[in-house]
């Protein structure tokens, strides 16, 4: 599919790259706020993770097991990676409170004006995703299917780097990584080659010594490709962290992911038709259903890239045999057309 249809400004331009290739490199210093909110949230996701493993801090917000461990609260994957997910202001340690509170909603916010221009580079009305963006754009009590991640990625001790998450897609309309050293990579569409998009080489002119050292990379969601019937991408991604060896012996690379997923309200693919979207086959309609079940369809038929080890495998037979038998019955389907 070819990028949104939109005058030739630079917001524009930008949008236009995000449509095709799934992904966009930012810079946090363009953001009035951002970059000392998360610098900030930095230092004290660094304190968080650092504290025993039976710090009351840790052990009131520890996540339930299984494949669900990531969607709240702390987890740690041995030899890979920690994790802290927050979803509500209640389920956040004290610790880290009031700067994730600021992080998240000055991301909010942007996610916000983002979304309006994406709908009107598809010829939509400005406001179509809002309800859907709009109830998560702060950070309060009540529980939205967003999600702000803090991750603490384990450098390996050889000389090799290792993939510390593989490649996946966010199944959410757009996620915004913020990186505290490089080890995001995004794939290349035309070639299927892997960008460093964390590395200078990859960043606008300055950006990291103006964003504080950090960097930001805005990642398209399989949400946004369905409702903007595949005009955006959603962009496939991975980390892979050097060796200690490698990083001034620092154990650890720290990540930041906001995660827009959408919130629940009914949902009208109508509302997303324009000349540029075309509209959805009868199968994709939806009338009114409430955007969870869209939400849970896709969730259904992806592996959870933050589970444990032996859930992603579990996980990952799982939708195998899955497609198998989807295979399968395609198959009998095509025979039996043959015969009649």
């Amino acid at each position: 599919m070819g990028g949104p249809a939109a005058p030739p400004n630079a917001d524009n331009l930008a949008l236009r790259f995000l449509a095709s290739e799934g992904y966009l490199p930012l810079s946090l210093a363009d953001h009035p706020g951002m970059v000392e909110a998360y610098q900030n949230l930095f230092a004290k996701s660094n304190q968080f993770f650092a504290l025993p493993a039976d710090s009351p801090q840790k052990t009131t917000y520890q996540a339930v097991s299984g494949p669900a461990a990531s969607e709240e609260g702390y987890s740690k994957i041995p030899s890979e990676k920690s994790i802290l997910t927050t979803r509500t202001s209640t389920r956040c340690p004290e610790l880290l409170r009031d700067d994730l509170r600021k992080a998240w909603n000055l991301t909010g916010a942007f996610m916000e004006k983002t979304t309006s221009a994406i709908a009107q580079t598809l010829a939509l009305k400005p406001d179509a995703f809002a309800p859907f963006v709009t109830p998560c754009a702060t950070l309060t009590d009540t529980k939205t299917p967003t999600q702000l991640r803090m991750f603490r990625y384990d450098r390996p001790t050889g000389t090799n780097p290792t993939i510390n998450a593989e490649k996946h897609k966010d199944l959410g309309l757009l996620s915004l990584v913020v990186g505290h050293s490089p080890g995001l990579e995004v794939q290349n569409v035309s070639n299927n080659s892997w960008i460093p998009i964390e590395e200078d080489a990859c960043l606008p002119p300055g950006s990291r010594t103006r964003s504080g050292g950090l960097t930001a990379t805005l990642l398209g969601g399989e949400t946004l490709a369905f409702l903007s019937r595949r005009r955006y991408r959603a962009g496939l991604h991975r980390v892979v962290c050097a060796p200690a060896s490698a990083s001034n012996n620092d154990p650890f690379r720290f990540s930041i992911v906001y995660t827009l997923r959408p919130a629940v309200a009914p949902l009208y693919t109508k509302d997303f038709e324009s000349e540029i979207t075309g509209q959805f086959a009868v199968e994709e309609r939806c009338e009114g259903v409430s955007s969870a079940k869209l939400f849970e369809a896709m969730l259904s038929s992806h592996w959870n890239i933050n589970a444990a080890k032996e859930v992603r495998e579990k996980q990952r037979e799982k939708q195998r045999l899955k497609r198998e038998q989807s295979s399968v019955e395609q198959d009998k389907g095509i025979r039996c057309e043959r015969q009649s």
